[in-house]
């Protein structure tokens, strides 16, 4: 993108150079640009976080096992494909995010390049996701019943997320200070989003017990998220991203797909939470709180990663969770 607009920009004489640089970057307004390059950052104050538990942390399957607090949860069974050992580059994060002749780090370039290496990692591993949306329009098409039974499960992780957003956000208010303002503002437009997935759920089947559906994945990747939120700013910045996701599509695609079955009501809770959280940009929100940051140490940028790693390794294995669970493997 940053090529395309060089050479944009460099064919432009200077009569036309401001007009024509706002139009072509005006195409960009709805995509979040950062810079990647670090800057100098004045300020008297270092921000530093640390965590025993990522220390001794040898790969994101050992972390997990690590806040692991459910009794039916097998770490070696439940997540098999998670590596034992880091896989991530952290060389490059800090070469990359370092302010220059200092010992410190610019929290906007960790969070732009952590933000590239989880989406490189969602480009490998898409295809899980798209393997089992298809899986869900076949069965639509073909035994509807069957396929309302699989979207209760489906939609079961969604409201658990929702369900348990104020036991990290609560956290995040109390602990991480210079952002709580932010995160107070954040978990205001989160309330009661878990009742929108709910109406949804119980118009395909009103005696859904939900609990019953939460997989490994959702229950664990809330549990990393709350050790962020009790830990670190930037960490739980990055982790918002990730679950915010980083630019909106028209609608929900799981939206789409009940709206095109003969319960076009059930897509309306899921919609309406889609609809909520894209007209108040909330995939700019961790932005906010990265901005609140003073320059970070290097032991809070390789805590950061390691939390990515880990969160982004178990938001993609839910799809493989699902589809075995739902289509077999």
């Amino acid at each position: 993108m940053a090529t395309q607009a060089l050479a944009q920009l460099s064919n432009l004489d200077n009569e036309s150079l401001n007009q024509d640089s706002y139009q072509f970057l005006k195409t960009f307004a709805n995509y979040p640009l950062l810079h990647a390059v670090p800057r100098k950052v004045y300020s008297d104050n270092i921000y530093h976080s640390s965590s025993d538990l990522l220390d001794k942390s040898q790969g994101p399957r050992d972390l997990i096992n690590s806040l692991n607090r459910f009794s039916e949860v097998d770490v070696d069974r439940d997540f098999y494909y998670i590596p034992e050992t880091w896989q991530w580059n952290y060389d490059e994060l800090l070469e990359t995010s370092r302010i220059a002749d200092s010992e410190y780090y610019d929290p906007f370039s960790v969070y732009t390049k952590i933000r590239e290496m989880r989406l490189e990692f969602q480009t490998k591993v898409g295809h899980r996701a798209q393997k089992l949306m298809e899986a869900l329009r076949h069965q639509r098409k073909n035994d509807e019943k069957k396929f309302f039974e699989n979207m209760v499960i489906v939609l079961s992780q969604q409201h658990y997320v929702t369900r348990m957003c104020d036991s990290c956000l609560g956290p995040a208010q109390k602990e991480l200070k210079l952002i709580s303002e932010e995160v107070r503002q954040y978990a205001k437009e989160e309330i009661a989003h878990d009742k929108l997935i709910l109406n949804s759920i119980h118009i395909l089947n009103k005696d859904a017990q939900v609990e019953k559906n939460y997989t490994p994945e959702v229950k664990l990747e809330i549990e990393v998220i709350k050790h962020a939120a009790q830990n670190c700013a930037l960490s739980f910045s990055t982790l918002v991203s990730i679950m915010e996701g980083t630019v909106y599509p028209e609608s929900d695609p799981v939206g789409n797909l009940l709206l095109d079955s003969s319960l076009p009501k059930s897509s309306h809770g899921v919609e309406a939470h889609f609809q909520i959280n894209r007209d108040g940009n909330h995939t700019a929100i961790p932005e906010k709180f990265v901005a609140k940051l003073p320059p970070v140490t290097k032991k809070t940028v390789i805590n950061a990663a390691k939390l990515s790693e880990t969160t982004i390794e178990l938001d993609s294995g839910l799809s493989i969770a699902l589809y075995n669970e739902l289509f077999g493997q």
